[in-house]
């Protein structure tokens, strides 16, 4: 015995000893026949089968992991020792806060492990949540609220036919956005071959270059209130490659460059005020319109956008200062469309028809009469389609199309994009690129987002799953039913929670609105702003946010670098959102 515990190891003899010992148990539960004994064998038996295969890699998993990875490893495997009692309980003792507490070891020790590897972070907790969600609809009931009641239909487990379906889901539910991404790839890919598109970039950093801090602010600024105000959050996205190029040609290094430009975005979300089809998605499922919670909206969207653009202060001033000591921050290849510096052409054509993109977009996507009353691009438009060289002949609607709408009225994220094609043309034909050389840099230009549409759609699966089995109402009626009327951290959990799971706020006001609005009516004003900032704040650091999966995916950046650098921010907003939901509570 001594022997073979010096060749193999106290650990490892324990952990075959306990895999022994929990195969015994298994075998003898199948001979018992009273309920209560035969459970009790299964659990104990499955859990010194886990302990033990644990103790047997325990050392080669601390030599080959970081401290982080390691301790994350652990988690997992507290996840996994939870879930075989809560597989046995569930008919006996139903006990939610056993499957909460093994849900949440699961993902935050996964996310140690993919945060800590060496290649690929994102796309492996991107999985992480996928495999969570899966794996936790075979111990954790699905329902649906209707008033203030919970319907519980029992478990609808998610076998490997069903993710096929799921995969299906996450791809039909981001078709829309899918098609604007590939177009406006090819755009870019388009004007990043153009001389004129280069000049125009290159002329912008030239003279701006001394005012690197200002033009950050500018353009973080800039996005922030277009996200806050577009009824369709990845228009914004139409911009961004523009400033990427700008950013990086003052000599910005490429983190700093994505949280100017994508962060900015990010935090729009969490600061919105009339925009995003989340939100308006989510009053309607909640039978209110947009000035509800409004005034609350407006006061975390201000502390939002100063607290986020002093951090961009702090950080562009630590790069330009190091910059003094180094050569470059960034080269051409850290720019995804690797625009060139050019002092040939003119840029003003360029620079017209790109002013006049940017000023439909802007008209377009902000819905001017809703929100500010505005109603005269709604009668210019009732006009236009009115205008018929003869009786019932149309000419301006049949030619713009039927499913043209007013500006201020655009709902749908790929509406424009034969338009954003047409300005590439003549863009093109104004500097003379011939018609081979425009079908391949739009070509280049779509295939750089080939894979960030894929772990877009990845990140997608978890709402599919969701959509499917939403065993996130189960948690929240589980929750909600903590205490006893209305209290702001239960809902900021549950609003939490739904966001975790759902990128489609909309759909999180399908699930649980017909509750909000039953059991806190007097409180919607509050709950509006608690559900959309939270979902705000999720966006900016887990890898189910949509944007910020693209986002680091086409820059190439890496998401522990991204969440080493946001997460103070995220802990300063957590502690300010709850600070004010509490006095709005109880003051």
């Amino acid at each position: 015995m001594r022997k073979i515990i010096e060749k193999h190891g106290m650990l490892k003899c324990i952990g075959a000893l306990m895999d022994l010992i929990g195969i015994i148990l298994l075998a003898v539960s199948y001979f018992v026949d009273a309920t209560t004994p035969d459970m009790v064998l299964k659990i104990m038996g499955i859990d010194f089968l886990i302990i033990g295969i644990y103790l047997l890699m325990a050392k080669s998993l601390k030599e080959k992991l970081t401290t982080t990875a390691f301790i994350g490893s652990i988690l997992v495997a507290l996840s996994i020792l939870l879930f075989a009692p809560i597989n046995y309980v569930l008919e006996t003792n139903p006990n939610m806060i056993l499957k909460i507490i093994s849900l949440t070891s699961f993902i935050v020790g996964g996310l140690m492990i993919s945060i800590n590897s060496d290649d690929h972070r994102l796309s492996k907790s991107i999985f992480v949540f996928v495999l969570a969600t899966i794996l936790f609809t075979w111990v954790i009931p699905y329902g649906q609220f209707s008033g203030g009641d919970f319907y519980d239909y029992g478990l609808g487990r998610v076998g490997i036919v069903d993710v096929s379906v799921s995969m299906y889901n996450a791809l039909y539910y981001t078709m829309d956005k899918i098609i604007f991404l590939l177009i406006i790839a090819g755009v870019y890919g388009v004007l990043a071959k153009t001389s004129g598109y280069q000049r125009l970039v290159t002329v912008i950093a030239e003279k701006l270059k001394k005012y690197v801090v200002v033009y950050s602010v500018v353009v973080s600024v800039f996005l922030f209130i277009l996200t806050s105000l577009f009824s369709q959050t990845f228009v914004v996205l139409a911009f961004v490659p523009f400033f990427i190029s700008i950013l990086l040609k003052m000599n910005l290094d490429k983190l700093t460059t994505f949280i100017i430009t994508f962060g900015s975005v990010l935090v729009g979300l969490l600061g919105v005020t009339f925009g995003s089809e989340g939100v308006t998605s989510f009053d309607y499922y909640i039978g209110s319109d947009l000035t509800e919670g409004l005034n609350y909206r407006y006061i975390i969207a201000a502390v939002t956008v100063v607290l986020y653009n002093f951090f961009i202060c702090m950080r562009v001033k630590k790069v330009l200062s190091e910059t003094k000591k180094n050569t470059k921050n960034s080269t051409i290849e850290d720019d995804p469309f690797k625009v060139e510096n050019s002092s040939k052409k003119n840029a003003i054509p360029v620079a017209i028809i790109l002013f006049l993109m940017m000023a439909l977009i802007i008209l377009g996507y902000i819905d001017w009469e809703t929100n500010f009353a505005i109603t005269a691009f709604n009668e210019f438009h009732e006009w236009l389609i009115g205008l018929a060289p003869t009786e019932d002949f149309y000419i301006i609607s049949y030619i713009l199309g039927q499913q043209t709408t007013a500006l201020g009225n655009l709902k749908y994220v790929f509406i424009l994009c034969n338009i954003f094609v047409l300005a590439a043309m003549l863009i093109a034909f104004l500097y003379r690129m011939k018609v081979n050389e425009f079908v391949q840099a739009f070509y280049d230009g779509v295939k750089k987002m080939f894979k960030p549409i894929l772990l877009f759609v990845a990140s997608y699966i978890v709402f599919g799953v969701i959509v499917s089995v939403p065993i996130t109402s189960t948690i929240c009626n589980w929750i909600f039913n903590l205490v006893e009327g209305f209290n702001p951290f239960i809902v900021s959990v549950c609003a939490f929670i739904n966001s975790l799971f759902s990128p489609d706020l909309g759909y999180t006001g399908y699930a649980v609105g017909s509750f909000l609005t039953t059991v806190y009516t007097d409180q919607m004003q509050l709950v509006n702003a608690i559900y959309t900032s939270m979902y705000g704040l999720i966006q900016l650091f887990l890898p189910t946010s949509a944007i910020l999966v693209i986002g680091l995916s086409f820059m190439n950046i890496d998401y522990k670098s991204w969440l080493k650098y946001i997460w103070l921010f995220v802990v300063g907003m957590l502690i300010i959102l709850l600070v004010l939901f509490t006095v709005v509570s109880y003051m």
